[in-house]
């Protein structure tokens, strides 16, 4: 397996004491939570494991929904304002590119993953390791980046705005080479804004890559969704879901069964 890129901690160190401005934009609150909280099932006493939780700031939502979560975070900095925020879940500083020893083999009942996966080089291990800690019949919800729209950045060396990304640029560093959809690489994009620059790395595959993953580590897809503006986001933000439609959806989002 390889490695993980230490920037990847790095970099959501750096962003930690800003996480929930940064969630709070109405692309996630509006579009991208709500299309994750229709394909989570019932969490009333359920084990959930957030897996990539951040500063806390979805943790808090599914324990306010009746869940005993595990949060996990490769982000130390994030961990610590995670505890402060969802202070009755468990927490716990851990690479997702490695074995989660600390979990006992099916013992959650979902686990839910926000945009981890595009900072992984490789996906067995999350996914076995997935696979071996949900019970039967357990539920595994996903969102990452959108392969298309990530072809689309490494092709084009650019990152779209959308408005949201209030004076900050985006610098998409890439390889010599041209792209390869069918390829899994790595890109890196440059955050400078006024207080500094911030690095992040990751990875882009394709959609067969993706789901193919998923399917051989021994889950079922049942859903999958391309969050777009709906009729109530372009009557309230109606420039930003222009925008948004002007270029391939930036997330994917997926239910799967064990």
């Amino acid at each position: 397996m390889p490695d993980s890129d230490p920037r990847v901690a790095e970099h959501y160190d750096d962003l930690a004491g800003y996480w929930v401005q940064i969630t709070d934009s109405p692309s996630r609150q509006q579009l991208l939570w709500p299309t994750l909280t229709e394909l989570l099932p019932n969490l009333a006493d359920r084990r959930v494991l957030d897996a990539g939780c951040g500063s806390g700031v979805y943790t808090a939502k599914i324990a306010e929904r009746g869940a005993d979560v595990v949060g996990v975070d490769i982000s130390e900095q994030m961990v610590r304002e995670a505890q402060n925020r969802a202070p009755d879940a468990e927490f716990r500083q851990a690479n997702l590119g490695e074995p989660l020893e600390f979990i006992e083999d099916s013992s959650v009942d979902v686990v839910l993953c926000q945009h981890v996966f595009s900072h992984l080089e490789e996906l067995s291990t999350p996914l076995a390791e997935f696979a071996r800690i949900l019970s039967e019949d357990g539920v595994l919800v996903v969102s990452t980046h959108n392969p298309v729209h990530d072809y689309s950045v490494v092709r084009d060396g650019q990152y779209p705005t959308t408005g949201e990304e209030a004076d900050v640029e985006a610098v998409v560093e890439t390889g010599p080479d041209a792209p390869q959809y069918d390829a899994t690489e790595r890109y890196d994009i440059r955050w400078i804004a006024e207080g500094g620059e911030n690095r992040g790395t990751y990875y882009r595959r394709s959609i067969e890559e993706l789901f193919t993953s998923i399917i051989d580590a021994g889950f079922s897809i049942q859903s999958v969704v391309e969050p777009t503006p709906d009729n109530t986001f372009k009557r309230d933000y109606p420039q930003l879901a222009q925008a948004l439609q002007n270029h391939p959806p930036e997330s994917i989002c997926l239910r799967a069964q064990r």
